[in-house]
């Protein structure tokens, strides 16, 4: 029975050998998909520290076969440096570069992985402007400059002096430096760059930088300084204090005189600035800015050169003056007006303004170009009143005239007042206003010539006619008429003369079609039995209808000249 039996057992043996089988393909099966899974490469690239990118490779003897880059469709060459790759030359600051790298797995096994993989990213290049743009500077002047981050090279310079750089032994947050002179109060030009890699920053930063005065008090530089000049009516004020504005102001702001529109802002924590809008301050100007409290004030291009000694006395205001406009190129706008007997002629290529901002942008800048007579039949003796860019009587009729369209004009006052007085702010907002909207003179152009030789006589030119000729009555010797040119400035249709007669006795006359040019003389219509010979007090006499048709021809600024 037992022989039966196991002879009966023996078939089953190919049993124990299929499960052998089975077990060996399994655990070849998990050896092939632990390889792929520990041999497949893996690569990774990110910006790090003080290398442009750091490539990390991992996988199964997985070997780094390559790391490319580019900025802005150019190659960027790589070299291998601290534990990641630089680039070959310096790049600028703020850059993005777009980094690949590709790792291949060992020949044995690509088989069964593939050929490699690859991985990219975007890195920018760090920059490193100065934090703050105001530094408080030791009594030793050492002018500290602190950066956003760590910096390896500052570049620097201070104002005379040539551009200096630093390379740094280790990488800092903060540079101390040492100005040329024992200044108190000044300003320099920074740029840095973080890693040696890098080209430093072109633009660089301003830094302004105080020495707080002996008596302490705040300190503060201003733009336009105290005492100047500038050309440019609408031009913003700055002032860089040595505190932060908040503390040392809170929230007030200066005062100005003038008032105008515009609006005060805090570029930084420690600089005010007022920006005019529309027209500013206007040419010839005094403009002073109050504070609540003392503070030393002085201005940027004097900080260099100020030392402690001679700092700017603490004042709760400074001022500053905006600088008179162009004679000529006022001179140009009146005449595209027509209050001149000229026309003004761009040279070519210059294109006259349409705007009021390019007006304005003028007023220190007249165009190029050239002035032709508008009438070949011009006088002489009107011609010879012409000089281009000078404050000639001309002029000064033709402000006068302008100005006589506005209700604000005082003839008295303009009698005895200058080109320069009468190219006022509120004259040259008027002006260039009415240049945009070519508001031309609404009254022709006028000039009368007194003859004092016998017989008497009066001219009227107007738009190159004579309109008028007539005999004239000029002052008797004890009361001459004046030689001379000057312009109408008051007119009146009919009113009472007073005066004084050479015998003692006075007048009270009424006067009609009265245009008062020198003083108390003037053209006007007064009822004599003969006209053309020395009979009146100064006056130009006519008879009253001529005078009346004179005085329709007529208007402020018209000049008269009398001569003989």
């Amino acid at each position: 029975m037992a022989t039966g039996q196991t002879g009966m057992e023996h078939p089953h043996w190919w049993r124990y050998l299929a499960a052998g089988a089975g077990a060996v393909v399994v655990l070849a099966a998990a050896a092939v998909a632990a390889a792929f899974i520990m041999g497949r490469p893996k690569v990774s690239v990110a910006a790090s520290g003080r290398v442009l990118a750091q490539v990390h490779v991992s996988g199964l003897d997985a070997t780094l076969s390559g790391v490319q880059a580019t900025s802005a469709g150019r190659t960027v060459a790589l070299v291998a440096a601290d534990g990641g790759f630089v680039p070959a030359h310096r790049l600028a600051q703020g850059q993005d570069v777009r980094i690949t790298a590709s790792a291949v797995p060992p020949s044995w096994l690509r088989w069964l992985v593939g050929p490699g993989v690859s991985a990219t990213t975007t890195v920018r290049t760090p920059s490193g402007p100065p934090a703050l743009t105001v530094a408080l500077a030791s009594s030793a002047r050492k002018v500290p400059v602190r950066f956003d981050r760590a910096v390896s090279v500052v570049d620097y310079r201070f104002p005379g002096s040539p551009l200096q750089v630093l390379d740094l032994r280790r990488p800092a947050t903060e540079v101390y430096l040492s100005p040329p002179s024992a200044s108190s109060t000044g300003s320099l030009q920074v740029s840095a760059a973080p890693v040696s890699w890098e080209a430093v920053g072109s633009h660089a930063v301003t830094v302004t930088w105080f020495v707080a005065p002996p008596g302490g008090g705040p300190v503060a530089v201003a733009s336009p300084a105290p005492g100047s000049s500038t050309a440019a009516p609408d031009a913003p004020i700055t002032i860089t204090f040595s505190q932060p504005v908040a503390k040392l102001l809170g929230t007030a702001s200066p005062s100005l005189s003038p008032t105008v529109p515009g609006v005060w802002s805090r570029p930084g924590p420690d600089t005010l600035r007022f920006t005019p809008s529309g027209f500013g301050f206007g040419p010839d100007t005094t403009v002073t800015v109050g504070f609540d409290r003392p503070v030393s004030i002085i201005g940027a291009k004097a900080a260099a050169t100020t030392t402690a000694s001679s700092s700017q006395a603490a004042t709760s205001s400074y001022r500053f003056v905006v600088g008179p406009g162009s004679i000529l190129r006022l001179e140009q706008i009146l005449a595209g007006l027509h209050y001149l007997p000229l026309r003004f002629v761009p040279a070519p290529g210059v294109v006259e303004p349409t705007t009021f901002a390019a007006e304005e942008a003028t007023i220190s800048h007249p165009l190029a170009g050239s002035f032709s007579w508008r009438w070949a039949s011009t006088p002489a003796s009107l011609r010879a009143q012409w000089v281009a860019g000078s404050p000639n009587l001309m002029l000064k009729g033709a402000l006068m005239a302008f100005d006589s369209t506005l209700r604000n004009y005082d003839g008295y006052k303009v009698d005895y007042a200058t080109v320069a007085q009468l190219a006022s702010a509120s004259t040259w907002d008027a002006l260039l206003q009415a240049a945009v909207a070519h508001r031309n003179d609404p009254s022709g152009y006028s000039y009368v010539q007194v003859s004092q030789a016998a017989p008497e006589t009066l001219t009227l030119w107007e738009n190159g006619s004579v309109v008028l000729t007539s005999p004239t009555n000029t002052g008797i010797a004890q009361a001459p008429t004046a030689n001379g040119t000057f312009p109408i400035y008051l007119r009146y249709v009919q009113r009472y003369m007073n005066g004084t007669n050479p015998n003692g006795s006075t007048y009270h006359d009424l006067v009609h079609w009265i245009n008062y040019f020198n003083g108390g003389d003037a053209v006007h219509g007064f009822l004599r039995a003969s006209y053309g010979a020395r009979q009146s007090l100064g006056c130009a006499e006519l008879p009253l209808a001529t005078a009346q048709v004179a005085f329709g021809h007529l208007a402020i600024g018209d000049l008269v000249t009398v001569t003989g």
